[in-house]
């Protein structure tokens, strides 16, 4: 059976996921998508936690990552 919680969003535009349910998903990140209406959250897991073949593919901090994409979006270069 699918679980349901019920979710405000504040002034700002963000939405509180409850800890109970980040610590059952194990994510503090999502991927957030719209289908047929609806927004679906899938967790993304960090570079930090990527085993095997893929270990340390990347080189640069998710903070880096997320400032250069933030330079590109907002000069206007995607």
């Amino acid at each position: 059976m699918a679980r349901v919680a019920t979710v405000e969003v504040d002034d700002k535009g963000r939405v509180h996921i409850p800890a109970d349910v980040r610590r059952e998903l194990k994510a503090s990140r999502f991927k957030l998508s719209i289908e047929k209406g609806r927004i679906m959250m899938e967790p993304v897991k960090l570079p930090e936690t990527v085993r095997g073949k893929y270990k340390g593919l990347v080189k640069v901090s998710l903070e880096s990552l997320e400032e250069a994409q933030e330079r590109l979006v907002s000069g206007g270069k995607r």
